[in-house]
């Protein structure tokens, strides 16, 4: 196997050797964690699909820091995406308990 930069300079297409599925799905999840989030009616599907962004993209970024994808901003930016949400969600829910129980003792 070839190693590849993390980030491989504009124009480098893939070859057959890399392993670039969890960066792809790290993105694909992050950005449906976004979209369920924003939706009310999807914010319990964006809780899993935030976290298996969060794997996906850490799986990613080691893949690509090893060489064995290129894709390194993909996997981060799907990881980013997904820690941003994940965080949204438990400091709201965390924010939400909290004022509930103050206005209901």
């Amino acid at each position: 196997m070839t190693q590849r930069a993390m980030f491989p300079p504009n124009g480098s297409l893939p070859t057959a050797d890399d392993r670039e599925g969890a960066g792809f799905t790290a993105m694909v999840l992050g950005l449906m964690s976004v979209f369920f989030m924003v939706s009310l009616v999807g914010i319990l599907l964006a809780i899993p699909t935030s976290l298996g962004a969060v794997g996906c993209g850490a799986v990613g970024v080691r893949r690509a820091k090893r060489g064995e994808a290129s894709n390194g901003r993909i996997a981060l930016i799907g990881l980013i995406l997904g820690s941003a949400v994940t965080f949204t969600l438990v400091g709201g829910m965390v924010w939400l308990d909290h004022s509930l129980s103050q206005a209901y003792p």
